[in-house]
This record gives structure tokens, sequence and C-alpha cells, in this order.
């Protein structure tokens, strides 16, 4: 099991109430960036949201692992890389209303090719498109997934202007 599930009595002042809450222990969240500009997600089927989706590829942390240890675990396992730099980009809370999972977001680059490692339950595709375009399917409704979006907003500006292909106009 990933996370466990508890129904807390809370008391605040004078207040008395219960919560459910899902205890995880934390995922790393990788946004590969190649040197062309291209950007890797991944195309798989999510049974909460009943469809397949695109996302940074992303995955629960190990007991005691630390998030940038995860993150390039989870790059090799998912894409069949490794980054020679990963930079932290931000991190969060999922759904703190009930849930105590934090994500961590990374920008990875300087890649090198290595061997995909899938886990059994892992069925998904690699889409590698310009990061441009990742970021046009955002405002497309193409990606919907909230850690993805986070993450290639966030990883725009370290890219820079010459890889998002964007011409601005003169002044």
């Amino acid at each position: 099991r990933v996370f466990a599930v508890t129904a807390d009595t809370i008391r605040e002042g004078g207040t008395t109430y219960l919560r459910e809450v899902v205890h995880h222990p934390g995922s790393a969240v990788i946004v590969p960036v190649f040197a062309d500009g291209t950007v890797a997600l991944v195309r798989q089927y999510r049974h909460p949201a009943a469809r397949d989706l695109i996302e940074a590829p992303a995955g629960s942390l190990d007991k005691g692992e630390s998030p940038e240890i995860g993150a390039a675990r989870e790059l090799e396992e998912e894409l069949g890389f490794t980054a020679g730099k990963l930079d932290l980009l931000s991190e969060f809370y999922v759904s703190p209303g009930f849930c105590g999972e934090k994500m961590w977001v990374y920008l990875a680059t300087d890649l090198t090719e290595t061997a995909q490692r899938l886990e059994d339950d892992e069925l998904l595709e690699v889409v590698r498109l310009p990061f441009s375009r990742a970021l046009e399917m955002i405002t497309d409704g193409e990606i919907q997934d909230a850690k993805t979006i986070i993450g290639l907003m966030l990883a725009a500006p370290q890219v820079g202007p010459a890889m998002l292909e964007i011409d601005y106009p003169a002044v």
C-alpha cells in the first residue's frame, strides 16, 4: 500500500470535529528537458480520472528516501534517462484539506540515456515534444494534471525563450 487513511479527532479552541486524513510518503516529480528544447512526458491511464492523462514522470518516495534521490530513480525507471543536473523548482502539498502528500518538482537537464525500468503496473507511453507545445497543451486543456502544469510553468522561465520557440515582437 502506498498510503494509509486515518480518522482523526481535532480540537481547535472550543470546537471538536473529525477529519479523515490520507497519509502519503510524498512524491518526486520530474520535468526532463533535453538540449534540443524538448520535454519528455508520459501518457498513462488514471483510473480515478477514467482516462489517459499526459503527465510529468513522477512517483512515490520510498521509506526514508530523499526527494532528489526519488526524482533520479523515477526518471531512470519511467524514461530510461539520468540527469547531470536536478534543480528543485518547488515543493507543495497536493490537497492539504484531506491529504498529507507533498510533492517535490525537479527540472532535470544534461540528460543521458540509460535503460527504462518500468514496474509491472506502469503501463505508460513516453511522449517527447517541444517544450513550447507542452505549454500550449496546458492552455488547450490537453494537459490537466496539476503537478505537470505546475512543473512546466515553473520550468519555463529556466528553459529560456530560445527553447520555447517564441517570436517576440519588435519594440
